[in-house]
């Protein structure tokens, strides 16, 4: 049930952009056909990072990625004192 409805909100989102494509081309000022195939584009490349990321933390382990940037230590440290 949990995956479903993930999937469902996943596709609400892409469909929540392309009901306002027109918008955004008039506010990023390009054309719908730019707009569409940068979208295709994002769509069609997904697999690709997951394929790449997916066999880095195959390699290097699957907590590399969860380590907190190095930034996130002062801000740690500023809420204990």
């Amino acid at each position: 049930m949990a995956a479903c409805l993930g999937w469902a909100m996943d596709a609400f989102d892409y469909f929540l952009v392309v009901l306002v494509y027109s918008e955004m081309a008039d506010d990023f000022h390009v054309s719908l056909t730019d707009l569409a195939f940068l979208t295709t584009a994002t769509l069609v490349m997904r697999p690709v990072g997951a394929l790449l990321f997916g066999m880095r933390a195959h390699r290097r382990g699957r907590r590399v990625p969860l380590r907190p940037p190095p930034g996130c230590g002062p801000t740690r440290t500023a809420r204990r004192s």
